[in-house]
């Protein structure tokens, strides 16, 4: 059985990598939806050229925002 320390712990990890997750499809979906819109061509390499930034938009936001939320309301005192 774990406790509640555990718990938060695990919880963080959710948190951070479930707000990863969305913001890395979020962030990638609308930068090629916007470059297929104007006609760009060749989205592959648009796509390999930019997955860097995707990642990084992703972690950044998802571990910023994912530590705030579990800092003030699911962390265990």
């Amino acid at each position: 059985m774990m406790n509640s320390r555990y718990r938060s712990f695990i919880l963080l990890l959710y948190l951070c990598s479930t707000i990863f997750i969305t913001l890395f499809i979020i962030t990638m979906s609308f930068s090629l939806l916007g470059y297929w819109i104007g006609g760009g061509d060749n989205i592959f390499s648009f796509f390999s050229d930019k997955l860097f930034k995707y990642i990084k938009v992703g972690f950044s936001g998802g571990v910023l925002i994912g530590f705030i939320l579990w800092f003030f309301y699911y962390r265990k005192f």
